[in-house]
């Protein structure tokens, strides 16, 4: 949740407390209104919750596969290509595949993967002689068991990812709900409490969103900025 997208969650919050502290009489009722934005605020506590999640599992899973595919260069790869390097002995007519040579540095992981089943599928014709030439005898085994944990890895940043971009997009949901209730609202504190200037100044303050960091800010008539006029004081009378 970025800072604007709080100062909302804060002003929807100020306004709950306001309606709390400031019932109407007569026809007119905070109900319908009310309600959503105590959902709306409820949801984007959630919903930000999840996105710091996602953000933060996707950062490990980052780290994670950083540090799995610099295990399969060192301790996979390189002995391969250092053995095929050798011809496995200078008189000797085995050939390996060009397959076998390692990715370029800085290569992303769906490469290095890539790379992997290459050089896993070139090497198996040539095991015996890897293992003759001092790789231990399960090392195709443990080569494929390192490209396969670097997949899972992939998997899970992909679903962290689909984690917080859903989430980003609930919260720009939440935030027009919000700020549609607190426009209707507005109508109905405007029209309650309209002879009151006392009442009226501390709602202009709750629902006013706070000023940025570095002093920039919004006006009081810019605190729901994507919502149409607010209907008039009948209307909303009858819709109640």
């Amino acid at each position: 949740m970025v800072a604007k997208q709080k100062q909302n969650l804060e002003a929807f919050v100020r306004v709950g407390v306001f309606l709390e502290q400031h019932p109407v009489q007569g026809p007119l009722t905070y109900a319908g209104p009310r309600e959503v934005l105590a959902d709306v605020v409820r949801r984007l506590r959630e919903l930000s919750g999840s996105q710091l999640a996602g953000r933060a599992l996707s950062q490990a899973e980052t780290r994670l596969q950083r540090e799995l595919i610099e295990g399969i260069l060192e301790r996979h790869m390189r002995p391969l290509v250092t053995i095929g390097r050798t011809q496995i002995e200078p008189d000797s007519d085995v050939r390996l595949p060009a397959a076998i040579r390692m990715p370029k540095p800085g290569s992303r992981a769906t490469r290095i993967l890539s790379a992997c089943n290459g050089m896993i599928e070139a090497a198996q014709p040539y095991e015996a002689q890897f293992v003759a030439n001092g790789l231990p005898a399960d090392f195709l085994a443990r080569f494929i068991a390192a490209r396969d944990e670097l997949e899972r890895a992939l998997g899970g940043r992909a679903a962290h990812i689909g984690t917080q971009v859903g989430a980003t997009k609930g919260l720009e949901v939440q935030l027009r709900r919000g700020r549609r209730a607190v426009a209707r609202l507005d109508s109905i504190v405007r029209a309650s409490f309209f002879r009151d200037e006392v009442t009226l100044a501390r709602w202009r303050a709750a629902k006013r969103v706070q000023l940025l960091p570095g002093g920039v800010g919004v006006r009081d008539e810019d605190v729901i900025p994507d919502v149409p006029s607010v209907e008039p004081a009948v209307q909303v009378a009858r819709a109640a």
